[in-house]
């Protein structure tokens, strides 16, 4: 059985590539029953010979992101001789500002078909990506709340950001002399942490605290404006630093995840998964995304108040929590690591492909129009 991965290239997305590609397809191939294989987007789209190769003898292809009109040609191609076709992704697009859909849009498509290429980029991009789901056999994401929205479209299914151990492994705690807490991110979650009160805590813990150092890793440092922290206290990285997001684990001592609002409860929590793996403890707001992790960390409410209280206890006896999160927490990451869990991920894959209707889940059989009025749709019945 053989599975090709279709990756955007984007530098800003390698985490995620690698999470959700890269990581099991080596994993898959160290199998020996099944094999995997990577290919671009632009390769995928544009239909190159080594591209064309690869696809000819996979059995499922697996698109990971850029799910946008540019491929559907493709989809309906391969769909044709019998390949079983699963989108995955990891945000929740129909949450995002138009703006930001835009960037994420660009950003997904760098290095394939760009703005002036092709007209899809003028059809509205929630339309595409719907249409592009109706076309798939299903789709994967780690979170199931992104599931259910997305089931009127195209059967999804969850599939967690298991972990790479060996890469984790590999990770050597460096000394330092702060105790630092690290946040990974983007720019636009740290508004929120401002319009929350989160930012406010943190700012409050610097001042009760000189010891300690906040490590920000975002995507656009040069965008983070004035955060009232102390410049001594923080330490802003950009997510394309030499060593990525693993360099940054080596040096955290408190890990922090911050959601708020409806979008970022959509957001995997593979941050905690790594925190607890590599034994640091950490504090993440309160919510459905860490249902199944509350007996393992400390979980606050979204306010000043809960974050700073929580902040400065653990500050306080990070060695207790330390002992603590060396046992019950770090027993649960591992057991989240890819190599256990492969053939679940195999499975699902073909549970996707059995299960496959042409008519999406709960909705009439009829040919998507663009303008599809469902709980996702922007517009309300006032605008329409």
């Amino acid at each position: 059985m053989n599975f090709v991965y279709v990756c955007p290239e984007s530098e800003d997305l390698k985490h995620s590539i690698e999470m959700r590609c890269a990581a099991p397809a080596r994993v898959i191939n160290r199998t020996g029953r099944y094999s995997a294989d990577l290919i671009g987007w632009r390769d995928f789209a544009l239909n190159s010979p080594t591209a064309m190769e690869l696809l000819d003898r996979s059995d499922y292809i697996i698109i990971h992101r850029g799910l946008w009109a540019s491929i559907l040609p493709r989809i309906q191609h391969w769909k044709a001789r019998d390949k079983t076709i699963i989108a995955d992704f990891r945000d929740a697009y129909q949450l995002m500002e138009p703006d930001e859909l835009v960037d994420v849009y660009d950003m997904e498509v760098n290095g394939g078909l760009q703005a002036g290429d092709s007209p899809e980029r003028q059809i509205d991009l929630l339309t595409q990506l719907k249409w592009t789901l109706q076309a798939t056999h299903g789709a994967t994401t780690p979170s199931k709340r992104l599931c259910d929205d997305w089931n009127a479209y195209t059967r999804s299914l969850v599939v967690p950001d298991y972990l790479d151990l060996d890469r984790l492994n590999l990770i050597v705690p460096q000394e330092h002399d702060q105790i630092v807490l690290g946040w990974q991110g983007s720019v636009r979650r740290i508004q929120s942490m401002k319009k929350s009160g989160i930012l406010m805590a943190f700012q409050a813990a610097c001042q009760m605290r000189k010891n300690i150092k906040f490590l920000l890793f975002v995507d656009h440092p040069e965008a983070v404006d004035d955060l009232g922290l102390p410049p001594e206290q923080l330490e802003v990285i950009g997510w394309n630093s030499p060593g990525g997001w693993n360099r940054q684990l080596s040096r955290i001592d408190i890990g922090l995840s911050s959601m708020v609002g409806e979008f970022e409860q959509r957001c995997s929590c593979s941050q905690l998964l790594e925190f607890m793996a590599l034994k640091i403890p950490w504090i993440a707001s309160q919510g459905a995304a860490v249902y199944d992790m509350q007996s393992y960390g400390w979980i606050v409410e979204n306010t000043a108040e809960s974050w700073l209280k929580a902040t400065i206890e653990m500050i306080d006896h990070l060695d207790d929590y330390r002992a603590e999160a060396a046992i019950a927490p770090y027993l649960f990451a591992i057991s989240k690591n890819l190599e256990e869990n492969i053939q679940t991920l195999v499975d699902t894959y073909i549970r996707l492909g059995s299960l496959y209707s042409t008519r999406p889940l709960g909705s009439p059989d009829t040919k998507p129009s663009g303008q599809l009025h469902t709980p996702l749709s922007r517009e309300t019945e006032n605008e329409k």
